[in-house]
């Protein structure tokens, strides 16, 4: 490769979760070969492969839990960066915002020579924290609501940079991080208010990596689904009900996630998560302080802190439990919509049966002799099952 004086770069898109994480890394990998057009490419390859590195970054990989090709996977990228073709490289895992400070060493480490950039997407606090809980839910996890909003609240007033406040802490991850690199070379990306046009972020994104969002199609990647409140009262309730065994990651991340909660509860129309007003005053003097903060650091802020400003609209000035009415109809419609499922694909499963029993029933009188008329005890048995 020619040497043009410029530094190849490497973005890493840390997260925080729930800021439009899913979206961006859906656009972006449908889109990979025109990003390596414009000379940005996409590392690890894949959403699993970026997975696997995060856990390695961040010393959560256990042999005995995770896949084995999990082990090499900080050697696999460090590798796959320096042959890299483009002048850009861009990696985007969410959970990588937790990293604590040796862990952020491991992965500018891996980086070579790259000229590393940090990118933080981030989202005004109201709107964030039903989210956060939601996907506390969304693994397993059976606390409720309030108790929710006051652990974080806990981990916020000690100081504490715990799972999940630091999630929610964007001043505190970009600190870390700053400690190695300079202030314009760590790019906070905020997340439009509601009522926003849909591509904004993207937009914003894209002004960070040097590429033009007019180039990108559509992602046909579905969102993570949002669950109305009685939904979420319904998920943590089952939750409750399953064994620790039923609710380790391997497991529930199919049944319980991407089935029960995002193509079940998720297609169900409910009541918006709200903040409580008896945390308001909280809520919004902690959103104001991390704004301070970063605009005090002097990051490079692409769109503007006012976004992260707390709307009245995201606080119930009543009571956010949802009626026991409320949570009962979502479990009736819950499970009309699992038996539905359930017998459509006993329905194919028996037609594709049929059709395969009939065809070896005709094939056997064929090369018997047989009229096609004769019933055999084959077909029979199949008419019983």
């Amino acid at each position: 490769m020619p040497d043009t004086g410029t530094p190849r770069r490497v973005f890493l898109h840390l997260g925080l979760q729930k800021t439009g994480t899913s979206y961006l890394q859906g656009v972006l990998q449908q889109n990979a070969g025109v990003l390596a057009d414009q000379g940005l490419d996409l590392l690890p390859a894949g959403r699993r492969e970026a997975f696997e590195l995060m856990l390695v970054v961040r010393d959560r990989f256990n042999p005995e839990r995770d896949p084995a090709s999990a082990a090499g996977a900080l050697e696999r990228f460090s590798a796959a960066l320096d042959a890299a073709p483009g002048d850009r490289a861009l990696v985007s895992q969410e959970s990588l915002a937790a990293s604590r400070p040796p862990q952020v060493r491991r992965l500018l480490d891996a980086c070579g020579d790259r000229e590393v950039h940090v990118v933080l997407t981030v989202r005004d606090l109201a709107r964030q924290l039903p989210s956060s809980w939601q996907q506390e839910l969304k693994s397993g996890k059976t606390e409720s609501w309030g108790d929710y909003l006051a652990r974080l609240r806990d981990y916020q007033e000690r100081g504490l940079t715990r799972h999940p406040w630091i999630q929610l802490d964007p001043p505190t991850v970009l600190a870390r991080w700053a400690e190695h690199l300079a202030p314009e070379r760590i790019h906070v990306v905020t997340v439009p208010p509601r009522g926003s046009r849909t591509d904004l972020l993207l937009a914003r994104f894209c002004e960070v990596l040097g590429v033009d969002p007019a180039t990108l199609e559509p992602s046909a990647r579905a969102s993570n689904t949002s669950l109305g409140m009685a939904q979420a009262e319904l998920l943590r309730r089952v939750n409750g009900e399953l064994s620790a065994e039923h609710r380790r990651r391997q497991v529930y991340g199919d049944v319980g996630k991407r089935f029960f909660a995002s193509q079940v509860l998720g297609q169900q129309q409910g009541d918006r998560i709200l903040v409580p007003d008896d945390v308001r005053g909280w809520c919004v003097a902690v959103a104001e302080q991390q704004a301070e903060a970063i605009r005090e650091a002097g990051y490079d802020v692409v769109g503007t802190l006012e976004d992260l400003r707390c709307f009245e609209s995201a606080f119930d000035p009543g009571d956010p439990t949802p009626a026991e009415p409320d949570v009962a109809a979502a479990a009736v419609a819950a499970l009309g919509t699992v038996l539905t499922q359930r017998s459509e694909a006993a329905v194919r499963r028996r037609t594709a049966g049929e059709r395969e029993g009939g065809l070896r029933g005709r094939l056997r009188r064929l090369a018997g002799g047989g009229r096609e008329g004769d019933a055999a005890p084959d077909d029979l048995d199949d008419d019983e099952s």
